[in-house]
């Protein structure tokens, strides 16, 4: 019985350990054309069994306005979290682009914008080469000067681990709790530290 049960526990160890260092494919695929643009994140995991598609854009969500003081107030905590933004970035860095494509058909019938776009986007290209790790690499873009459109295809597709998820959600966390942290305190402005009463009001 008892040997039993430890053979158990063994085989869950295992199987958890499996899927905490197994990949998800992870798809972010978008489809633009002239005005109507999609894009859909589509998680497939242990062996496509699950598969689920879910809409980035566009969604049924409004978004709510805030007041100018308030993105005033707040862009002093943004800012004093850059260094957790860097942490998150080198941590993103681990997971694994398994393809980047990227098909941009465009054309305008002012001839100097079109150049200046395709060169703009060719040098974009170049970056991503230089910048970005992937296996698979497929970067186009055609220009047409006799209309105007714009049909742009795009599909990247990483595969991060369970165990970089898990890594990436709790350093995110963190930086969220701080920043809420930090509107609930009145931001990191320094001027409302000042003991108005012993000093007066300067005029």
């Amino acid at each position: 019985m008892r040997y039993s049960v430890l053979l158990i526990i063994c085989i869950v160890i295992v199987l958890l350990l499996i899927l905490f260092n197994s990949k998800l494919h992870i798809l972010i695929i978008s489809k633009v054309k002239n005005e109507h643009i999609r894009v859909d994140l589509r998680i497939k995991y242990f062996f496509n069994i699950i598969n689920i598609n879910i809409p980035l854009y566009p969604t049924n969500k409004k978004c709510t306005k805030t007041k100018k003081g308030e993105i005033k107030r707040n862009r002093s905590i943004y800012n004093s979290n850059l260094k957790e933004i860097k942490v998150v970035f080198g941590l993103l860095k681990r997971v694994k682009i398994e393809e980047i494509y990227i098909d941009i058909n465009f054309g305008s019938e002012n001839i100097p914008f079109t150049s200046f776009i395709y060169v703009l986007i060719n040098f974009i290209y170049s970056s991503i080469i230089n910048i970005i790790n992937s296996n698979k690499v497929y970067l186009n873009v055609k220009p047409d000067f006799t209309k105007n459109f714009i049909n742009c295809d795009s599909k990247i597709e990483i595969k991060p681990t369970i165990k970089d998820i898990i890594i990436i959600s709790i350093a995110i966390y963190k930086i969220y709790i701080k920043i809420n942290k930090g509107k609930r305190n009145g931001g990191n402005i320094e001027i409302y530290k000042l003991n108005k009463k012993s000093y007066g009001d300067n005029i």
